[in-house]
């Protein structure tokens, strides 16, 4: 994970309830998928995949967190089966990720990784020049997939385990 250290932050996304933390410069990769033929699509050097519990943390406040992408932006404005997984609605009717992520996306822009902790169980912090830490916990006591990273640039994952 020490290859981070020193990387720009990309963007947060999401797909379903898994994070996506991206960092580093823009690269052209080749997929297999969708077939027969497979496209090309620029993707940042690495993605951090969590669906463990995280926050970013700034100024000793959480700015976002893994429960907003199950919570209304609006409560009062959306019925009884509103459901988290869906994304492109109005702000109204979005998850709390849904809507206050771009923000923290912009405040994040031209920071980089200053620093990366992995704890013996896991869990792992990244602190950023402009002062945000973030940080993932480990919240099962099975030996299972914690997070993984995505190294765009030569193909690997490196899969985090519960120990």
């Amino acid at each position: 994970m020490e290859r981070v250290v020193g990387a720009p932050f990309h963007s947060l996304s999401r797909a379903v309830d898994m994070l996506c933390l991206n960092l580093g410069a823009e690269v052209e990769r080749h997929f297999e998928l969708p077939k027969p033929d497979g496209r090309d699509r620029r993707v940042p050097s690495w993605s951090i995949h969590l669906q463990t519990p995280w926050r970013f943390v700034h100024s000793g406040r959480t700015a976002l967190a893994s429960g907003d992408m199950y919570a209304p932006f609006a409560p009062d404005q959306v019925g009884e089966g509103w459901e988290y997984d869906l994304a492109g609605r109005p702000a109204v009717e979005s998850s709390r990720f849904d809507v206050l992520s771009p923000g923290l996306s912009r405040q994040m822009a031209g920071s980089t990784v200053t620093a990366c902790r992995i704890s013996p169980l896991g869990d792992l912090e990244l602190e950023f020049s402009n002062g945000v830490r973030f940080e993932s916990f480990t919240a099962d006591s099975l030996k299972c997939e914690v997070w993984r990273l995505v190294d765009y640039l030569t193909g690997e994952q490196l899969v985090t385990l519960e120990k």
